[in-house]
């Protein structure tokens, strides 16, 4: 289990929105992003290629293609780009 100081911390690295416990992982909670992120020993494992980047239209996992900042299902073409400038704005 993670101390409560450093959940309140965590943010998902692809797109900065806060993480939540769920079970045995950490879940994004921006419904379009999602993604899941396992915890070893009690240390977060935040990396977006080890992640489960589940897709919310259909389950499938997503690719995720880091030159774009995307992940996209290949099952359902549905896809999640993040605007990182948008997020640097935000925090102006």
């Amino acid at each position: 289990m993670l101390a409560k100081d450093l959940l309140d911390i965590l943010a998902c690295p692809l797109c900065k929105t806060p993480v939540r416990m769920e079970g045995e992982k950490l879940v994004c909670q921006n419904a379009d992003c999602g993604c899941r992120y396992g915890i070893q020993d009690d240390i977060p494992d935040m990396l977006l290629e080890e992640a489960e980047r589940l897709c919310p239209g259909c389950g499938a996992q997503r690719e995720w293609l880091p030159e774009q900042d995307l992940l996209r299902c290949p099952k359902c073409g549905k896809s999640f780009q993040c605007k990182r400038e948008a997020l640097a704005e935000n925090k102006k």
